[in-house]
Parts: C-alpha cells; sequence; structure tokens
C-alpha cells in the first residue's frame, strides 16, 4: 500500500516546486526584484537569452525593477553633480 502512494506523493510534491511558463526566480513582483538586485540582474539575462521569454510574468517584472533602479541611479548621480556644480 505504501509503494502505491509514495510514486503519486512524490509527484505531487515536485509539481509544486517549480512552474515550467516561469523562469529560475520567477513568480516574483517588482518590489522583490528592487531589493534582490542581483536576482534581477540574473533574471535579466536569463529573459534576454530567448525572445520567447519576454512575455513572461517573472521577465516582465524583472525588467521593469531593473528601469526603475537605472532611473533612480540616473536621478541620484543628476542630483550629486547638481550639488557639485552649484
Amino acid at each position: 500500500m505504501m509503494k502505491k502512494l509514495a510514486l503519486p506523493i512524490v509527484l505531487f510534491t515536485l509539481a509544486g516546486c517549480s512552474s515550467i511558463d516561469q523562469s529560475p526566480q520567477g513568480g516574483h513582483d517588482v518590489s522583490w526584484y528592487l531589493h534582490h538586485q542581483k536576482k534581477m540582474t540574473q533574471e535579466v539575462t536569463w529573459c534576454k537569452n530567448s525572445a520567447d521569454r519576454s512575455g513572461l510574468d517573472s521577465c516582465q517584472n524583472a525588467n521593469k525593477a531593473q528601469d526603475k533602479a537605472l532611473a533612480y541611479n540616473a536621478n541620484k548621480t543628476l542630483h550629486s553633480l547638481g550639488k557639485e556644480l552649484s
């Protein structure tokens, strides 16, 4: 009886571990990627390796987070330069 239940239990457990339509870092929102920038960079790189991946939610969220991080850093740099030029 136990052997008959073991395989379905293992398969059911493994099925919940990953999603075939998401990436290695998938399932996270923009905020998570902003707080985990190394993972964000890995995700963006993974997404760029295949045009088919650009439609995945995780790729879109990682790209949005990267855009926000770049905009924040650019704004911070401009603000810093403005102080130096004054």
